[in-house]
């Protein structure tokens, strides 16, 4: 017989969710039943309440609760009018459903480069990948750090084109005094889990300031029926709807963000002082920026990031890695052949970012032991 080698056990979870809900579970319940017992699953008063509520939150007058995040910003950018043969300038470091919304309406997406603080879309790249055909862009609010609005926004006016935030991973980050999602001409959330703002399934939610967008995106969420006549159908649209009870579960949470996000900005700061001094170059929050670390992002130089993430596995410390194989490479980009330009920041970073265990309700000790593997790898 031969024997195996078996993995360590993990010393921690990568991500604990039952920390940020336990406390939440009574009036969870409560909410849940009251759903239950109205009947009214789909569009019905828990979601029109949600989307005021969060509306508010945002700073915009009109919010859309739509099935996801990649949902939301499909029908963001219908809502603006994107349509086949056009381009949409995205960055290529960023999850993949950020490019595979405008490939959903047929446009091309145009892929620029990153900051290599922010890790967000890069406005000098930007300039190098518009071209006549150019009707937007999506700006991602990466990690949880808003993008350079003041520069994308100022390219956006002189080109006439559209501007939809990926707000999928920054619920309550800002740009100088204004939430993400009250930035562009509107924006798509997501309500995955594991976001600053997770849901107990899959949702997502528009926002905007724009009222015949609004309008559009409550027709193609639902079948494209009329406003006033639901026997009526004027648009092609989909089934996207965000359904009640994950309404009723974010409208309680949503009263928590602010908290869990302060809660996050005061993990960021216990792991810069841990691991202050080591070689890994950690997150910065950049000037203008409120950054809500929905994920804790670090850059390993010299080669060493996949060693170290061996290394703290057998620590029994579980790591991952966002974004090991950028947009722009993957198999599904290869059959629309994007026009290219040069993403030697969005190069460096597959080879460098790991990201570390993170989330509301982890221990001193827990960032400790963290710092204690990462100081052992180096020594």
């Amino acid at each position: 017989m031969t024997r195996q080698n078996k993995a360590p056990a993990m010393k921690l979870p990568y991500f604990d969710i039952k920390r940020q809900h336990d406390p939440l579970r009574g009036a969870v319940l409560e909410a849940i039943e009251k759903v239950y017992s109205s009947g009214a699953y789909i569009l019905g008063p828990a979601l029109r309440e949600f989307e005021t509520q969060y509306a508010a939150y945002i700073g915009v007058p009109y919010a859309a609760g739509v099935a996801s995040g990649t949902d939301a910003l499909i029908l963001a950018l219908k809502a603006a009018g994107v349509k086949t043969g056009d381009e949409v300038i995205v960055p290529s470091f960023t999850f993949t459903a950020t490019a595979l919304a405008p490939l959903h309406l047929g446009a091309v997406p145009v892929f620029a480069d990153v900051d290599p603080v922010s890790f967000t879309l890069d406005p000098v790249s930007v300039t190098r990948a518009l071209s006549p055909k150019t009707t937007a862009m999506i700006p991602v609010h990466l990690f949880g750090q808003c993008a350079d609005m003041d520069a994308l926004g100022a390219i956006a006016a002189e080109k006439g084109i559209r501007v939809i935030e990926d707000a999928c991973q920054a619920h309550g980050a800002a740009w100088k005094g204004k939430k993400a999602g009250s930035l562009g001409d509107a924006a798509a959330f997501s309500f995955y889990p594991t976001k600053n703002l997770g849901g107990i399934g899959d949702g997502g939610i528009v926002t905007t300031a724009d009222e015949p967008l609004f309008r559009k995106t409550l027709q193609y969420r639902n079948l494209g029926k009329g406003l006033t006549n639901a026997m009526v159908h004027d648009e092609v649209g989909w089934t996207s709807r965000l359904d009640s009870v994950q309404a009723a579960f974010l409208s309680i949470k949503l009263g928590r963000l602010d908290v869990l996000n302060d809660e996050r900005r005061k993990l960021a700061a216990r792991f810069e002082k841990a691991l202050k001094g080591t070689p890994l170059i950690l997150p910065a929050e950049v000037p203008g920026a409120l950054h809500v670390y929905h994920i804790y992002v670090v850059r390993v130089p010299d080669g060493k990031r996949d060693a170290l993430k061996a290394h703290l596995a057998e620590e029994g410390i579980p790591s991952m890695v966002h974004y090991e194989i950028p947009v722009h490479s993957q198999p599904v980009m290869a059959r629309h052949r994007p026009r290219k330009v040069p993403l030697p920041v969005t190069e460096a970073l597959k080879e460098e970012v790991l990201t570390l265990p993170f989330y509301p309700g982890m221990t001193g000790d827990e960032v400790g032991m963290i710092a204690r593997a990462v100081r052992k790898f180096y020594n």
